[in-house]
C-alpha cells in the first residue's frame, strides 16, 4: 500500500497524550485525516482494518540509534542502513537519529553522505555522539579517534552537513567545548554526554546552550552528595535526558528517581542499539572493536558495556513496568517527547488531525502487530514481513 492510499482503523485503541480513547481513525496521503466515528463506510480502494482489542500510538522516535539487525550507521552501505530502518520499524520505530560513534573524521562524514543519499523519511537526522568527548568516560568509543573540541576539527567534521545534524554530543570540560557549544547551536542540539564534568561545568554547559543529556547516568560523572557531578546537574536543571531502560544501564529504582526529579515531559527514551540488536548472543563488531552479546548485555572484552539489544517497544514497556505511569505517559516519553526536543511537534509524536501517519499498533503485551510510516504500512505481523 503506498502512501497515497487510503487506510482506515476501526476498534481500536488510540493512545493520545493524556488519555487512550475508542475511535475510528482514517489515514489519507500519508496524513492523519480523520480521528473520529466514520460518517460514510470505507471506498471501494480503501484498506480497512478492524483491530479490536490493539492499541493504536503514535510511532515510536528514538534519538539514539546506532544500528540494528546487523548493521551499524557508522559502517554501513545505503542498502544496510535500509536494512537498519526496517529492523527498527519491526520494532515501531517510524523516526530516528542515526547515531554515529567516535572514528576517523573521514569515516563519520562518509557514513553521513551515505545516510543523506538514502533519503529515508524515518532518518530524521544525525546524532553525532563523538569524537568529542571525554577519554576517561569513552564507554565503548575507540580512543584512537578521539579529538579535543576545536572550531577546525569540527567544521572538517560538519561542513556541507548541517541540514542533516541534529544533535551533538560533547564533553563540556574539555578545552574548547565552551566555544563549540556555540558552533553546535547554529545548527543543532548540543547535548552532554561521555563526560566527565563538575556539577559546576555541567551546569554552566546547560546554561550556554545544552539542551540534552545522553543517556543519564551511563558513561558521565556520577553524583555524590558532596560532588552531584553531571548527573546532579541533569537533575536539578530543566534539560531533557535519555534514558536506556533496559534492566541493564539503568537500575529500575534509577529510572524511578529520575522521574521523580524530572517529571514525564523531561525524560526521552532511547535505545542504544548496535548492529548487534537482533541478533543473539555472539561476537560482533562496533565501529572496529569486537562486542561480545552474552544474554542480550553487549559489551567489549574488558567488560565495558557497548550499547544495547534493546528496541523501542521494549524501552517503552520497560518503562511502564519499572515506573507504574500511565501508558500514555510511557508512550509520550518515546513519541512527543522526542518531538519536541526536535522541533518536530507540529507533524509528529502524537494523534491528531493533520499530523504524519507515522503509527504502530501492538497488543496488551507490547507485541507489534503494524508499523505505518507516512501512511504506508511497512510492517504487519500477519503478513510476515521479516525483521531485517
Amino acid at each position: 500500500m503506498g502512501p497515497k492510499g487510503q487506510i482506515v482503523i476501526r476498534g481500536a485503541r488510540l493512545i493520545l497524550p493524556d488519555r487512550v480513547i475508542r475511535q475510528d481513525l482514517i489515514i489519507e496521503g500519508g496524513r492523519l485525516a480523520r480521528v473520529g466515528k466514520l460518517r460514510h463506510p470505507p471506498g471501494p480502494e480503501a484498506r480497512a482494518f478492524n483491530l479490536e482489542g490493539l492499541y493504536v500510538s503514535p510511532g515510536f522516535i528514538d534519538l539514539q540509534a546506532n544500528g540494528g539487525g546487523g548493521h551499524d550507521f557508522t559502517t554501513a552501505q545505503k542498502e544496510e542502513v535500509r536494512k537498519i530502518l526496517s529492523f527498527h520499524a519491526c520494532h515501531g520505530t517510524t523516526g530516528l537519529l542515526a547515531t554515529l560513534i567516535t572514528a576517523p573524521i573521514d569515516r563519520l562524514r562518509q557514513a553521513m553522505e551515505i545516510i543523506k543519499r538514502t533519503q529515508a523519511k524515518e532518518i530524521l537526522g544525525v546524532h553525532l555522539e563523538g569524537p568529542f568527548i571525554s577519554p576517561e568516560r569513552r564507554g565503548a568509543h575507540n580512543p584512537e579517534h578521539i579529538l579535543n573540541p576545536s572550531q577546525g576539527s569540527f567544521q572538517a567534521l560538519t561542513a556541507g552537513y548541517h541540514n542533516l545534524i541534529r544533535v551533538v554530543t560533547l564533553a563540556p570540560e574539555l578545552p574548547g567545548a565552551d566555544r563549540l557549544i556555540g558552533e553546535i547551536r547554529k545548527f543543532a542540539l548540543p547535548a552532554l554526554g561521555h563526560s566527565n564534568a563538575t556539577y559546576e561545568e555541567a551546569c554552566a554547559a546547560v546554561e550556554r546552550g545544552v539542551k540534552l543529556f545522553t543517556h543519564l547516568f551511563n558513561a558521565m560523572s556520577g553524583f555524590h552528595h558532596r560532588e552531584p557531578g553531571a548527573v546532579g546537574a541533569a537533575l536539578d536543571s530543566d534539560v531533557m535526558v535519555g534514558l536506556i531502560p533496559d534492566g541493564i544501564h539503568l537500575h529500575p529504582a534509577a529510572v524511578r528517581l529520575v522521574l521523580k526529579a524530572k517529571g514525564i515531559d523531561k525524560i526521552c527514551l532511547v535505545t542504544d542499539s548496535i548492529g548487534a540488536a537482533g541478533l543473539g548472543d555472539g561476537r560482533y563488531s562496533l565501529a572496529g572493536q569486537e562486542v561480545i552479546v552474552d544474554h542480550g548485555v553487549a559489551r567489549l572484552a574488558d567488560g565495558t558495556l557497548a550499547g544495547s539489544t534493546l528496541t523501542m517497544e521494549r524501552a517503552v514497556k520497560n518503562f511502564l513496568e519499572f515506573t507504574g505511569v500511565s501508558l500514555p505517559e510511557a508512550v509520550r516519553t518515546a513519541t512527543l517527547n522526542p518531538a519536541r526536543l526536535l522541533g518536530l511537534d507540529r507533524r509528529k509524536g502524537s494523534i491528531a488531525v493533520g499530523k504524519d501517519a507515522d503509527l504502530v499498533i501492538f497488543d496488551e503485551a507490547f507485541n507489534v502487530h503494524y508499523t505505518i510510516i507516512g501512511g504506508e504500512i511497512v510492517y504487519s505481523r500477519d503478513e510476515g514481513h521479516r525483521c531485517d
